[in-house]
């Protein structure tokens, strides 16, 4: 039987389920170009999902969920930088009623289970042919039960997972419904104060030295605090230093 995602077709989003798509991101973002309503894509497996600076994505059949939900710009009620946020408190506050690990929120966008990734997300700005914000989509990538392949080499000290068994389709497209819709009830009825609050108490980066990475230049040092903007302080030798966006790591 086909699941009718009860909670997002109360908030009125198309919703379409895929056996295999390149990349949820991608296929969302062509569609919008078309689409003046919001909508959802999900997918049992990716073959070119990907996170930040095209950094690929992990996505293989009956180990996660991967879904994208793409919003027209008329919809938005929060900045570019408070959607990511906010997103990555609608994950959390999900997944941890559901799954009995401990799970902590990355600045900026990722979710950690004992010091591994298991949950990343990428929203993205899709520009119309004149450079206005024609809208955004916001992709989730949940790893939620360990692949039966053996994971590639680079992932097998970084990918973290959620669960220990096995999870059906159905199992997979309620957590998709789940933390879909609760985003859409944080975007349109919680405070930014609300979302930042539990954004900053759940952070995993909280006592670490750290790289950051902005692109433009590399910056090592401790974790100083989450800014009421949603920016990462840190505390170098030559001062607090606070970033907007970027990469960060954790030092040893």
């Amino acid at each position: 039987m086909m699941y009718e995602f009860p909670r997002l077709t109360a908030h009125h989003i198309q919703t379409t389920d895929q056996p295999v798509v390149t990349s949820t991101n991608e296929m969302a973002k062509e569609r919008l170009k078309v689409k003046d309503q919001p909508f959802l894509i999900s997918a049992r497996q990716q073959t070119a999902g990907h996170g930040k600076t095209s950094r690929k994505f992990y996505s293989p059949a009956g180990s996660g969920a991967y879904f994208t939900l793409a919003l027209p710009f008329s919809y938005l009620a929060k900045s570019a930088g408070q959607v990511t946020v906010t997103a990555a408190v609608a994950a959390y506050e999900v997944l941890s009623k559901q799954f009995t690990v401990p799970i902590t929120i990355k600045w900026v966008n990722d979710l950690y289970c004992e010091r591994k990734k298991v949950v990343g997300i990428l929203a993205e700005m899709e520009m119309t042919a004149n450079n206005q914000p024609r809208g955004i989509v916001v992709g989730w990538g949940i790893n939620l039960a360990a692949p039966t392949a053996p994971l590639p080499p680079a992932l097998q000290l970084r990918a973290g997972w959620l669960g220990t068994t096995s999870i059906d389709d159905h199992q997979r497209l309620q957590i998709v419904d789940a933390v879909a819709a609760h985003f859409l009830d944080l975007l349109a009825n919680a405070s930014w104060k609300h979302i930042l609050q539990v954004y900053q108490a759940h952070q995993y980066l909280i006592n670490k030295l750290l790289l950051v990475d902005t692109g433009a230049e590399r910056v090592r040092g401790y974790f100083d605090h989450i800014t009421d903007d949603g920016w990462l302080c840190v505390q170098t030798d030559n001062g607090p230093r606070a970033f907007m966006t970027g990469t960060v790591r954790e030092l040893v």
